[in-house]
């Protein structure tokens, strides 16, 4: 009866054991098919943007629908080195698992109402988008709804200018700009020269 009981006991224990390393798999597999489509999405957000800039007229400004997203948001603080900001953003994302910096997608934020006071370089944060977060908790979410969409061609010592016509554009139209500027480079990784980088600047707004 005791080996009987033994025997048992060690198919049982064995059965548990299985069945909590497929759980155990299946776990690390849903993490895995997450992740892959998080990649997944910002590829096709960056392809869509390569084939947008072949027809694109840059000087045209529009108003577009957007999607809510998440980002993982840094303040930026004055006087700290460029580099230090990124690694500050780096160091910050490592908490949310997003393992390949690579392939984000990642920009700045300019508060509208420094905009409106004409303190173009005053920028709030930096930013790395997080697609399918496993935790919202400390997140930034961009809003969804209606955006006043513009292109800048150049260094970003002439963004400025793009702003005081993107304002004058509001104002003509009778559009509000609330919350943010989300400012994106798009075509960094296909360029040698500075000067043909381009920003591209999205803003949430509301009629008034």
């Amino acid at each position: 009866f005791s080996i009987r009981k033994k025997i048992t006991g060690g198919i049982i224990e064995t059965s548990e054991k299985r069945e909590f390393d497929h759980k155990k798999k299946i776990a690390e597999l849903n993490q895995t098919i997450s992740h892959l489509k998080s990649i997944q999405k910002i590829l096709v957000n960056q392809q869509q943007d390569m084939d947008m800039l072949r027809s694109l007229d840059l000087a045209e400004i529009s108003l577009i629908e957007k999607q809510s997203r998440y980002l993982v948001a840094v303040n930026t603080t004055d006087n700290l080195p460029f580099e230090q900001e990124i690694e500050r953003v780096i160091s910050e994302t490592k908490k949310y698992q997003l393992r390949r910096l690579h392939d984000a997608s990642y920009g700045s934020m300019l508060p509208v109402e420094n905009l409106y006071q004409e303190k173009f370089s005053k920028y709030a944060a930096l930013y790395i988008e997080m697609p399918f977060p496993v935790s919202k908790k400390g997140l930034h979410l961009q809003p969804a709804g209606t955006y006043l969409r513009a292109f800048h061609k150049g260094s970003w010592d002439k963004l400025p200018d793009r702003y005081k016509e993107i304002l004058a554009f509001a104002n003509q139209q009778g559009l509000s700009l609330y919350g943010y500027a989300y400012e994106t480079g798009i075509n960094e990784i296909v360029i040698d020269n500075i000067d043909d980088y381009i920003t591209k600047i999205e803003i949430p707004v509301k009629s008034e």
